[in-house]
């Protein structure tokens, strides 16, 4: 089984499950061959213990060669080489070790992955894991109920904790396996603080039926299509813009690591220009982003890029790219109409983008860079946008240094989820350096919102099929996993969920 299949199998289970390790998303680990510049590393105490468990399970990593980094954000990061020739060395693992709890963050054991196995069977999948974590986490084990990750695979084994006879969602364990072995632990945000059940209050008075299918209704957020794959008309649809956990005692909406809900701005008032140019080869794309977005090429020259497999283009789509393999600046056509553009001053590391909308030593400020690219966009706006919105959570094309805008336009007010351009600002010299038209042109009128049916019935639809399961989860606060863990209800946020509002039916 390749490495490949295992990140698939990773984006397959948090499209099951209701939320996705922070270590899927952001920590992905980088370890160099140098440690800390040259500087020992020692593990605290408790990270040493672990690594001694490790060693217990996988004997062979004791004697492979071993660099250490951090702590990182209050992670060690260690890599284990094996010796394939004299003085050529192989990545065998990589573990993340909690430098406080000692606890595992994440194991990854890149010789099994590589492996060619056939797919274990249930009870070697369960077997294979189970004994990999029960000599990790001892008797603490036993609080642990193992469950299939991807359904019809059993590729790997997700283990969720329980408390009080309910899941502790933010808490979980999955475990990769094939014929053989354990191939690779994943974690949730929960599970490396291996807190004591104390700390988990038995669940009393809780929110009723009625009053969390109130809370649901509120978080319905009514948009309209622009074009519906079945008709190819306008529609006016409810999604659900939650964070995928509630209080259940207060209602209020709590975050967890893997949160992500829609925060739109106030309206925009713009005035459209409804420019569009057309190009039909390098050289007509290289003369409109000079010409017509001042974006200084210097000396740069286009070339139609070959290496974009079709599959991976729309259709009629044209990419012209900088020659040579820096890629510095892209321009995207559909048609001949040019959709867009990237510029770059260099290939930037994708871990250094993922910076939250701080872009690094940033000039201006998020307003001041804002209004730029409202100032920009206004001439390329379609005729019939009035007013926009910014979803003030989504981050497109990122680079290290720059502010991204994803702005949507309104009809009588709502947000029209494929009529979407993006902008993104440098936040050092104030230039554009992404511009992404995606309008869809409507092909018949938007239906009347008043038409749409209430929120409420729009969430006792919702809910039939996705009850709210009560359980516990560390919050997230100051993207801080707190210690303590709070009484929920989880709110399905992963399984698709778009209804047509004015006929109360699922889209498909």
């Amino acid at each position: 089984m390749k490495h490949t299949k295992k990140l698939a199998g990773t984006f397959l289970m948090a499209s099951l499950l209701a939320t996705t390790p922070l270590w899927l998303q952001h920590q992905t680990m980088t370890v160099q061959a140098a440690t800390n510049q040259g500087q020992e590393v020692k593990l605290s105490p408790a990270a040493e213990k672990t690594l001694q468990t490790l060693y217990a399970i996988q004997p062979e990593l004791k004697s492979m060669d071993k660099k250490m980094n951090g702590p990182k954000n209050g992670v060690y990061e260690l890599r284990f080489d094996k010796g394939i020739a004299p003085g050529k060395m192989e990545l065998y693992a990589m573990v993340g070790l909690n430098a406080t709890t000692g606890a595992l963050h994440s194991y990854e054991n890149e010789q099994e992955m590589q492996k060619q196995n056939n797919q274990p069977s249930e009870a070697i999948a369960k077997q294979k894991s189970a004994a990999f974590l029960q000599k990790l986490l001892g008797d603490d084990f036993k609080k642990y109920k193992a469950t299939q990750t991807t359904k019809g695979e059993w590729d790997a084994v997700t283990y969720t904790r329980h408390e009080h006879g309910v899941p502790v969602f933010t808490d979980r364990y999955v475990v990769g396996v094939n014929s053989s072995s354990v191939m690779y632990v994943n974690t949730f945000e929960g599970a490396p603080l291996r807190a004591a059940s104390s700390l988990f209050a038995k669940p009393g008075k809780v929110m009723s039926k009625d009053e969390v299918t109130g809370k649901v209704a509120s978080l319905m957020e009514l948009t309209y299509s622009a074009h519906k794959k079945e008709t190819g008309k306008p529609a006016l649809k409810y999604s659900l813009e939650s964070t995928g956990y509630v209080n259940a005692v207060t209602g209020a909406e709590i975050e967890s690591a893997s949160s992500h809900k829609s925060r739109y701005s106030d309206a925009i008032a713009v005035k459209p220009g409804g420019k569009k140019f057309t190009v039909s080869n390098a050289d007509e794309a290289a003369k409109v982003l000079t010409e017509e977005f001042q974006i200084k090429m210097d000396g740069i020259a286009l070339e139609t890029d070959t290496h974009t497999p079709a599959d991976m283009k729309g259709e009629g789509e044209t990419i012209y790219k900088s020659k040579g393999r820096d890629g510095r600046v892209t321009v995207y056509t559909n048609n001949n109409e040019v959709t867009g553009f990237q510029v770059r001053g260099k290939v930037e590391m994708a871990s250094a983008t993922q910076h939250g909308n701080k872009p690094a030593n940033a000039q201006l400020s998020y307003e001041q860079a804002k209004e730029k690219a409202v100032q920009f966009l206004q001439p390329y706006l379609d005729s019939s946008v009035n007013e926009l919105k910014i979803d003030q959570t989504k981050i497109m094309m990122p680079s290290a240094t720059a502010y991204s805008f994803s702005f949507y336009a309104l009809h009588d007010g709502v947000v029209v989820t494929d009529q979407h351009y993006l902008v993104n600002v440098d936040g050092q010299s104030g230039e554009i350096v992404n511009f992404m038209d995606y309008f869809t042109k409507p092909t018949a009128p938007f239906p009347d919102k008043k038409t749409a049916i209430s929120k409420e019935a729009a969430a006792k639809q919702f809910l039939k099929d996705r009850p709210a399961v009560l359980g516990y989860m560390f919050p997230v606060q100051d993207n801080k996993v707190q210690a303590k863990p709070t009484l929920v209800y989880s709110i399905d946020t992963v399984s698709s969920f778009l209804l047509d509002a004015v006929t109360g039916k699922s889209f498909k």
